[in-house]
Parts: structure tokens; C-alpha cells; sequence
């Protein structure tokens, strides 16, 4: 029986900045994208999600561009907001999965601070529990497309990787996974997904 590997954000668990960005700009996308691009906050974002804290992150941020220090803030204050909540349709795949008993795990470039706080406690993520290991970014300190984040899962849990099939939505991820012989979805919608796994002999209910 395959083991099954989830990426978690914008695969399970819907999350867009430009949720909070596009209401405080007031709807002006070339503001908010200048906002981004002058900043480089996503790619803050992935030293936060490789374990270095909001306030050490964002601190930099706002000594380096103190004109943008309200909107760059919100990206702790308003993090919560960020997130669109569970993808429903993919939840059911997850379930069916789970019913049929393959084994599954998680690999999420996430920080420690968001995922602990909001997510993990939240009952509507319960599905979180279905998963015999989630491998968290934040707690590694190395974060994906690194290959070590993908030998820690398959390290700790055993797994053989010609075993394995990873789901990621974003295509930089999957060249590791497929290195150390996984198969791997590139994840578009939760209907393609099942389209994919039915590919590879994975039915879902």
C-alpha cells in the first residue's frame, strides 16, 4: 500500500496574503504587488517558515523600509485572516484515504508560531490528526525544495520513497521528491488530484 504525502498549505488549507493586503490597500493591486516586490516580504516569509521568528524577521523588515511599517505588521497581526480555512473537497479526498487506511504524512514549509497557535488547536483542522507525521519546516530549520526537509520524513517514519507519492501545488517542490524516487502530483484542484491518484491506482471514495 502507497504511502501518501501531503504539502498542507493552498492543498489542504487555503492561505493568500492578498486576503488582508488587497482589503488594506483598498483594492489597489499594483500597490499592494509594489508593496511585495519593494519589501520582498514572501521571501521573509521563508526564513520565517525555516524557524527564524515573526518579531526577528519583521523587525529587519521595518528598520530597512520604516514607511511601509503598518503593512508590514500586519503580516503577524493579521495572519489569521490570511487564511481561507480548510478546501473542503480536498478534506474529502484526505478522508477517503484515511477510511481506506493508506498511510499518510505531511511535509509543510510552515512556522512554528502560525501553525501552533492557529492551526494545530483549531477543531475545524481536526483532519490534521489522520496523519501519522507532519513534518514542519519551522521545526527542521530547513525548509523545501531543501532535499534534507524530504530524508527527515522519510528518515523518521522509515518509509521506502519508491513507495511514496508526494502532493505539492508548487512545481519547485516536486524535483526533490522525485530525486529520491517518489511519484509525485503536482496539485491544481482538489478534481485533478483524484484524477492523478486514480493514475496511479488510488481510488478515492
Amino acid at each position: 500500500m502507497k504511502n501518501i504525502i501531503f504539502d498542507i498549505g493552498n492543498v489542504l488549507i487555503e492561505w493568500n496574503p492578498n486576503i488582508v493586503y488587497k482589503k488594506y490597500f483598498a483594492g489597489d493591486t499594483i500597490k499592494m504587488n509594489r508593496f511585495y516586490e519593494e519589501t520582498g516580504i514572501h521571501q521573509a516569509n521563508t526564513e520565517m517558515d525555516r524557524g527564524s521568528s515573526f518579531q526577528e524577521v519583521l523587525t529587519e523588515l521595518i528598520n530597512k523600509f520604516p514607511l511601509y511599517r503598518e503593512p508590514i505588521l500586519l503580516w503577524k497581526t493579521e495572519w489569521l485572516n490570511m487564511v481561507g480555512g480548510p478546501i473542503a473537497t480536498s478534506i474529502q479526498i484526505l478522508e477517503s484515504l484515511h477510511a481506506q487506511n493508506y498511510p499518510l504524512y505531511a511535509l509543510t514549509n510552515f512556522a512554528t508560531e502560525t501553525f501552533f497557535t492557529y492551526i494545530r488547536p483549531d477543531k475545524k483542522y481536526a483532519f490534521l490528526d489522520y496523519f501519522k507525521d507532519i513534518v514542519i519546516s519551522g521545526i527542521e530549520h530547513t525548509i523545501k525544495p531543501d532535499l534534507a526537509i524530504y530524508k527527515i520524513l522519510l528518515a523518521r517514519n522509515k518509509l521506502d520513497p519508491k513507495n511514496c507519492i508526494y502532493i505539492d501545488d508548487s512545481p519547485i517542490n516536486l524535483p526533490p521528491a522525485q530525486e529520491l524516487g517518489m511519484a509525485t502530483i503536482r496539485f491544481t484542484s482538489p478534481a485533478q488530484l483524484k484524477e492523478r491518484l486514480e493514475e496511479l491506482e488510488i481510488t478515492t471514495i
